[in-house]
């Protein structure tokens, strides 16, 4: 090969692995990767307006079928302005490769050992501030080294639990000739440490007995099992047994609406049929979820003293230290060894369509009664229900790729009511509950796909990362972008409702939030728009816009009640001495009395 530029070589390294896109807003101490771009034939440069939403854009790039996304960030501001998308993608378990600029190596307090807060112009100092929320941050120090910590960058991100990793590269090393290059080699050993995994075989025995003599077994599947692309291996295999399972709302796309003894997801605001399930099983068989409080309950001693016998297995050795006390018996295993754990352990049963009956009738009949559930509320002119809006877009799922959810009420509603089709993505703005994240994710998504995108946001988070509706138009991606319109922050209205009175700040415009009109907004953007205050409404507008498929963004508004129930729920309850008090998951509001029946 002829000599090549380490820009050059980064470019054609990430080609390589089927990364056609990259996101980033161009700056000077990025320029020879942002020129590497320019001539690229192959790899996609989508210039964003806020390095931030490239990091999220390439996040949700990573979790609708590529290997990992890249994100570029400038010396100095630029490079700071990733940390939130690095958390993010850190806290999901999500593989993006996050590159930024530095200072020429001269000038480069890392490499020169100077204890300076800064000695290039606009230098920042991302080794000590990554750090913590990456799996590996390097800088580039000479172009010998170039190839092989590129190579230990991409290869980490992806090993065990993926995540985020962190290449520094200053100026004069990006457009640097590396004089000999070699063919990319991806053979490096990899450097995840586990403990020991069990005997497989016996545990495969003792799992089969286990589910043999169950009354009443139930499969939990997590996020997890849908970042190690294990989802449809795994409920292929349930559903040769007719097994009820339940998946959690970071791992909604793993559920397929098709499956009888699919029961939703469980958790604080959730589908109450996956809580009752969850409650009155005897046998609990648990992979790929971390059991964060938001899916066990607030309180895990109410979970952990359940009646089930619970086996859980999970590939993160600190997250199963931390909790494997909630357990009966805990594993480190990764996802996919899990899932053929499981799936061979299946396969020893004989007639298993044949087993449980009782429990599956049970299970289905609390999918028929409390799959889905519809708040009350009293009709408002020009306003409808949210819930009845997911319904609407519900319908149409099998036209998405993916579907995106901001935080906030959208993100409940969704996670409630919306099933996305068998190989579509569900990506939503994860752990952080970060508003404003659904655009850019649903951009990056798109760009991975390269089909139709549902994305759902609220008035308020849009606020959040308004520049990249510019983003959107110049990408020309076939995105639907639905508006919640609820007059402003609904959830911080709720808080603020239950716990101080009714006394609001900031949260409407009521109180000193302003939120322009999206329909002037789109026509400044020149982005085609519709809106809705109806279900009819809704309907129309959908089926004009998707009429023939879609092939350019679309901005659709539906206008939902400013003071929206999100239902059912478990609520906590504030005693006397001013302590929370926390519910089982199967007390869920509104009450239903026969629930368990």
């Amino acid at each position: 090969m002829s000599p090549i530029s380490v820009s050059d070589y980064l470019i054609n390294r990430i080609a390589s692995d089927g990364v056609d896109t990259v996101f980033s807003l161009s700056g000077g101490g990025i320029m020879y990767l942002v020129d590497s771009l320019a001539r690229s034939k192959v790899v996609r440069f989508i210039p964003v307006h806020h390095e931030e939403f490239a990091g999220v854009a390439a996040d949700g790039y990573a979790r609708a079928g590529k290997p990992y996304g890249v994100a570029m960030g400038t010396t100095g501001p630029g490079a700071a302005h990733l940390f939130a998308a690095i958390a993010a993608a850190w806290q999901d378990s999500s593989p993006v490769i996050f590159i930024v600029g530095q200072v020429k190596s001269a000038d480069s307090s890392v490499i020169q050992k100077i204890s300076t807060r800064q000695n290039g112009t606009f230098e920042f100092d991302t080794t000590k501030t990554f750090a913590p929320i990456s799996k590996f941050v390097a800088v580039i120090e000479s172009v010998e080294t170039a190839p092989d910590l590129i190579e230990k960058a991409i290869h980490i991100s992806q090993e065990g639990r993926p995540g985020p990793v962190v290449l520094e590269i200053p100026l004069d090393i990006q457009g640097a000739l590396i004089r000999s290059p070699t063919e990319f080699s991806k053979t490096l050993e990899s450097e995840a440490i586990y403990q020991q995994k069990p005997d497989t075989q016996a545990l495969m025995e003792d799992l089969s007995e286990k589910i043999l003599k169950a009354k009443n077994p139930l499969v939990l599947l997590g996020a997890g099992a849908a970042r190690a692309r294990q989802g449809k291996k795994i409920t292929n295999a349930l559903r040769e047994h007719d097994l009820p399972y339940i998946v959690t709302q970071f791992g909604r796309e793993i559920g397929n609406l098709s499956d009888s003894m699919y029961l939703g997801s469980p958790g604080i605001k959730a589908n109450r049929s996956a809580n009752l399930a969850l409650v009155n099983c005897d046998l609990l068989i648990i992979i790929g979820s971390s059991l964060h409080q938001q899916v066990i309950g607030w309180d895990s001693e109410v979970f952990r003293s359940s009646s089930s016998w619970k086996i859980w297995f999970e590939q993160d050795s600190n997250v199963l230290d931390t909790r494997k006390d909630l357990v009966n018996e805990s594993f480190n295993l990764s996802v996919q060894d899990a899932v053929s754990l499981l799936q061979n352990s299946l396969a020893k049963i004989q007639n298993g369509k044949e087993k449980w009956v009782d429990w599956k009738k049970q299970c289905g009949r609390w999918r028929a009664r409390f799959l889905l559930h519809y708040p009350e509320h009293d009709l408002v002119p020009d306003r409808m229900c949210l819930y009845r809006a997911v319904t609407e877009l519900n319908k149409r799922r099998e036209e998405f790729s993916a579907v995106v959810t901001d935080a906030g009420i959208v993100w409940y509603a969704l996670a409630q009511h919306f099933f996305p089709a068998p190989g579509a993505y569900y990506i939503s703005s994860g752990s952080f509950g970060s508003m404003g994240m659904a655009l850019p994710l649903a951009i990056g998504a798109a760009a991975a796909t390269k089909l139709p995108v549902l994305a759902l946001t609220g008035d308020g988070s849009l606020m959040m990362c308004l520049s990249e509706l510019a983003t959107l138009r110049a990408s020309k991606l076939p995105l639907l972008l639905v508006i919640n319109n609820n007059d402003g922050y609904l959830s911080i209205k709720s808080t603020h409702d239950r716990f101080f009175g009714g006394l609001r700040i900031g949260t409407d415009s009521s109180n000193g939030t302003y939120i322009p009109e999206y329909r002037d907004l789109a026509k400044v953007f020149g982005i085609k728009y519709c809106e809705a205050a109806t279900t009819k409404q809704l309907s129309e507008c959908l089926e004009n816009i998707l009429e023939g498929g879609l092939t350019e963004p679309v901005i659709l508004e539906v206008r939902t009640y400013i003071d929206q129930a999100v239902e059912p729920l478990v609520v906590s309850r504030r005693g006397e001495d001013g302590k929370f008090l926390s519910s089982s998951l199967a007390d869920m509001d509104p009450v239903i009395e026969d629930a368990d029946e």
